[in-house]
């Protein structure tokens, strides 16, 4: 070989070096940038075969014999996939629809098997390339005769031509920005490659030139464009492409995309935890089966008539209903005609709790008001009428019925005031979840119960109520144990009906309440104490729409029930069998 062609030689053998340890670089630092990232991920593919490409092209040119020379050939036949790993990519950099979830069929189709069939072929056979004796150049690899070879290089071109077409056309479709500039280094890089590779594979080949592949040369400029994508316009961080993914998989709102038809395209994982399912239960599926009928008419009328909405309160049908504000928008395709409805879905169950009980406390505040002000008015009345009959008389032979008259008066007062004190507290503070073993070991331990005994049998669930709940399960203890008479036992247990309320029960063997009795004692004022605790810790329950009975019969024991809704419970840590279950 002359000393020109010894030169041009090893220039080119050196860009297949070059081209490997810079492709190699670039794809490793894109991939670590966001490896859960598709676009990140196929950058790698494209780099990584680049890489592999062009260390089988250095080593076919270092080897001496025919052996070795055809093993290099083969290994490097997988040469097909750097093609189809970069429409793959520019594909879906620039957001193409074939690149979404719903095409990756017609990718599959269209462009791996046939790479994987060349690539096979030309690992096992001689069809595509061949290795011969060039006088004067040594081993070359040249193309073989046959429609074969034919059909993989017009592949690969119309691959090539595909991708920097989309590069190109994403290119002139977005506004300008960074995003647009990405795009045009990308286009003109993958340009780059698609010539020097025609350069290369067809055009030198009829002059019948073979040296070195010159696409590593366009691999090389590819990788100094991209490189500068990085430094200057943040590519691999900064585009939507990147960002949007891992935007919307760490988002805490639910988000699902539908077509025209509702049926669901893309969901993350916030959606899925929402409807309480698997998130890959949910392609596919019509959203329909997740939202109420109505609730999702009332989504098209509004998408239809408005373009977009928000706030449109859903309420999900099963046992743990739960609240749901739905704000969405119609989404179109490139050629702007409509695609589908793209959902933001928000669980607000426990912020309409927290305002229910809000607006409960307040009512009840008013009524307690009211009421106060009635029963001390009446106290004060008769206080100031019995000290006024002692201030006419002190001697009056009734002065010490009026005076005890006057202390009975001022007591009430008293306790008016006392328990107003403790009502004032309920829905001051927001509703909250509390263990209800918790809540039992603590009022259990707080009450003196000699000789009685009590069973307790819960699971570990929360119960989400006031912060003074904890108090009514005091107050039924000590009622139990002030009006049992001979109480021996009282036994707590916590079950989940069909319907998914779990019931508490307080059960005990004392005298039990008289039918006539039952809905009686949770009025204020009745009872033989002070009539207040059992109102007390109704009111309580009722600022989180827990409901509380007594079903027990007389004779045989009170037994009070606490029915808490499904919403406004959960087990935290269900143990086998969980809570026990009615029918």
């Amino acid at each position: 070989m002359s000393d020109i062609f010894t030169i041009f030689f090893l220039i080119l053998v050196g860009f297949c070096a070059v081209s490997a340890f810079t492709t190699y670089g670039l794809g490793m630092y894109a991939f670590a940038q966001n490896p859960s990232s598709a676009v990140n991920r196929l950058f790698l593919a494209v780099t990584l075969s680049a890489t592999c490409w062009a260390i089988g092209e250095f080593l076919f040119w270092h080897s001496a014999g025919y052996e070795g020379s055809l093993f290099w050939l083969r290994a490097s036949s997988f040469w097909v996939f750097v093609a189809v790993f970069t429409a793959h990519f520019t594909l879906t950099f620039t957001n193409h629809p074939l690149a979404r979830k719903n095409k990756r069929g017609i990718l599959l189709v269209s462009l791996y098997l046939p790479a994987l069939l060349f690539t096979l072929l030309g690992l096992f056979t001689d069809q595509i390339y061949t290795v011969t004796l060039q006088p004067g150049t040594g081993y070359v690899y040249l193309s073989s005769a046959g429609p074969i070879s034919l059909a993989a290089k017009a592949y690969v071109s119309l691959v090539m031509v595909w991708a920097v077409y989309a590069g190109i056309s994403s290119w002139r479709r977005v506004r300008p920005g960074r995003i647009r500039r990405q795009n045009r280094l990308v286009g003109i890089g993958t340009a780059t490659v698609v010539v020097f590779g025609a350069l290369s594979g067809l055009i030198l080949p009829t002059f019948g030139i073979y040296t070195v592949n010159l696409v590593f040369i366009g691999i090389v400029v590819f990788s100094l464009l991209i490189a500068h994508a990085i430094h200057r316009y943040g590519m691999f961080t900064l585009s939507p492409q990147t960002a949007v993914p891992e935007i919307l998989r760490t988002m805490p709102d639910g988000l699902v995309l539908t077509d025209m038809d509702g049926r669901i395209i893309a969901t993350n994982a916030a959606a899925a935890e929402v409807f309480g399912v698997a998130e890959g239960d949910l392609s596919e599926q019509p959203v329909g089966r997740f939202i109420p009928d109505t609730a999702y008419a009332a989504i098209r009328t509004a998408v239809t008539q408005q373009g977009r909405f928000s706030d449109l309160e859903v309420v999900t049908d099963g046992k743990k209903n739960r609240v749901l504000s739905i704000a969405g928008a119609p989404v179109s395709d490139p050629d702007g005609e409509p695609a589908g409805v793209v959902l933001i879905i928000r669980d607000i169950t426990g912020r309409r709790a927290a305002e229910t009980a809000l607006r409960t406390a307040n009512q009840k505040l008013s009524l307690l008001s009211q009421l106060t002000c009635h029963d001390i008015g009446n106290d004060v009345t008769g206080l100031s009428w019995y000290l006024s009959l002692l201030s006419e008389d002190r001697m009056h032979h009734d002065g010490d019925v009026y005076l005890s008259r006057s202390i009975e008066a001022a007591e009430r007062i008293k306790k008016h005031l006392q328990f107003s004190r403790e009502y004032q507290m309920i829905g001051v503070y927001q509703p909250v979840w509390q263990p209800l073993e918790t809540m039992i070991e603590h009022a259990v331990s707080a009450i003196h119960h000699p000789g009685i005994e009590i069973s307790v049998r819960t699971a570990p669930v929360e119960i989400y109520a006031d912060p003074l709940s904890p108090k009514v399960v005091y107050n039924l203890l000590e009622n139990a144990l002030r009006h049992g008479g001979e109480l021996t036992r009282i036994e707590i247990t916590a079950c989940e009906q069909a319907d998914g309320t779990l019931t508490i029960t307080f059960e005990d063997d004392g005298p039990g309440v008289p039918d006539d009795e039952k809905e009686q004692i949770f009025r204020y004022g009745y009872g033989k104490n002070t009539g207040f605790g059992l109102a007390f810790s109704r009111d309580i329950l009722s600022v989180t729409e827990i409901g509380i009975r007594e079903t027990g019969t007389a004779s045989r024991g009170a037994r009070f029930e606490i029915l808490v809704p499904p919403r406004a419970w959960r087990a935290v840590a269900r143990k086998e069998g969980g809570p026990c279950t009615d029918g």
